[in-house]
């Protein structure tokens, strides 16, 4: 029997552990392929795995090329992992182009003006009269007040207005030509307590009041609220700027007043409010105005009413009389909900 020599048995040995021998290549990024290591050279390395068959690998990406025990038959190739990388924070969405841009603040100004417009309630009214013969006289009169009130501030507008003119044989005399009105805006502090800003203005023709404009501010106190009955009370300071022929005038004001509404029925109810105007400078100059009115509804959107008012001022201009009573009935139209 011819003898087998010893390096040539250790190079056969050799060369059947190679090829059953399986490799771990680990890659820069992390990754790691595990297979027959088919190949190598100092540029490249050459893996053949189950599922992705001979894959060769540039030495520039590789860490390190490991022998580990040979795989079975049986055993599951090992897959190749990939260490978890960091997530990128996603990128902030691109600002709205002009046209986008231009809707966005469009819908929201309407949403802004809608919810101004909504939630308001109160009434119109209107009275006319009308006389020939003896005497002969036209009489109109009218009147808006609405209020809107949330939880923690409301609003307040109101506006009257009265014209008054003599037929007579030979001419027409506008006896009376004025409307008053303003408004108020309340901002609670506590459970009584708030704070208020307010604007009134006035024009009154045959007096020769060309326009007053009072800008005023201060706090109120509810005195009562309930659901019959609500008193509120205020307190501040105001600024008077009056346009009269020759005599504008700027005059710093106080001011006190003061708003009573009582529900005597469902139907019939009853509201008084008075505002008194003093002046800093001189206090022998002072003014006021008074509004009552009781109302009575027929339906819940018509009905009717009676209302007096008084102006006064007690230094007007140049003949003018100090006060002006008015007294007016008609017919009231309500609008927003029915309380």
């Amino acid at each position: 029997m011819r003898k087998i020599s010893w390096p040539l048995l250790t190079l056969i040995v050799f060369s059947f552990i190679f090829d059953l021998a399986a490799g771990e290549i680990t890659l820069k990024n992390g990754d790691r392929l595990t297979g027959k290591i088919v190949e190598e050279n100092p540029d490249t390395v050459v893996i053949e795995t189950e599922y992705a068959g001979k894959i060769k690998i540039a030495r520039s990406y590789i860490v390190a090329v490991n022998l580990v025990a040979a795989a079975k038959p049986t055993d599951k190739p090992v897959a190749a992992t990939t260490a978890p990388k960091p997530v990128k924070p996603a990128p902030p969405p691109p600002p709205p182009s002009t046209p986008e841009l231009v809707k966005h603040r469009s819908s929201g100004m309407m949403n802004r003006l809608r919810s101004m417009a909504g939630g308001w309630e109160g009434n119109a009214n209107v009275g006319f009269s009308y006389t020939s013969g003896n005497s002969n006289n036209i009489t109109m009169t009218t009147g808006l007040r609405a209020s809107k009130i949330r939880p923690q501030d409301g609003f307040t507008i109101y506006a009257r207005s009265l014209w008054n003119s003599n037929h007579g044989t030979t001419n027409v005399v506008t006896t009376q030509n004025a409307f008053w009105g303003g408004a108020r805006y309340d901002r609670t502090i506590d459970k009584r307590l708030f704070g208020f800003v307010s604007y009134d203005f006035e024009r009154d023709k045959p007096k020769r009041l060309q326009f007053r404009s009072v800008a005023g501010g201060g706090i109120g106190h509810r005195t009562i609220k309930n659901d019959r009955t609500e008193l509120e009370m205020i307190v501040g300071g105001a600024w008077n700027r009056t346009w009269q022929p020759n005599n504008d005038t700027n005059t710093p004001e106080a001011l006190a007043g003061f708003t009573f509404k009582h529900k005597l029925n469902d139907r019939l109810k009853f509201q008084n409010a008075m505002t008194y105007f003093q002046n800093v400078t001189d206090r022998a100059e002072y003014r006021f105005i008074f509004d009552a009115t009781l109302s009575a509804d027929v339906t819940k959107k018509i009905g009717f009413y009676i209302s007096v008012g008084d102006r006064f001022n007690n230094d007007p201009l140049g003949t003018s009389k100090r006060n002006d009573f008015l007294f007016t009935t008609g017919m009231k139209w309500n609008f927003g909900k029915k309380k």
